[in-house]
């Protein structure tokens, strides 16, 4: 475990309704690739905000690197919609990309 997803577990476990504090501790995970509980998080996360494009979309690439490829599919087609509806163009486009290696990578 690194300093810095230890720092973000014990923050959550402080303030555990912390949804900023949950984010942060998921993308340790996965600089550090801890796959699961990352994912875990980042469910967390888009149960309270199903919005939060930036958590679908990281979600989206764990998927990926475990090899869950329908299921990282699934996800960035919702980013899609979402950065579209938002108006965030750097996302949409970096959501597109990764849609398409997958469908690619068939």
């Amino acid at each position: 475990m690194s300093l810095r997803s230890s720092l973000f577990r014990t923050k959550l476990e402080a303030h555990p309704g912390n949804d900023l504090f949950r984010f942060s501790l998921a993308q340790a995970l996965w600089e550090e690739e801890g796959w699961e509980e990352c994912i875990e998080q980042l469910q967390l996360c888009l149960q309270k905000r199903p919005d939060w494009m930036i958590a679908s979309l990281l979600l989206a690439k764990v998927k990926i690197k475990t090899g869950d490829m329908e299921d990282a599919q699934r996800i960035l087609k919702g980013t899609v919609r979402m950065a579209k509806e938002q108006d965030h163009e750097g996302p949409e486009e970096e959501s597109r990309a990764l849609l398409a290696e997958c469908l690619v990578g068939r």
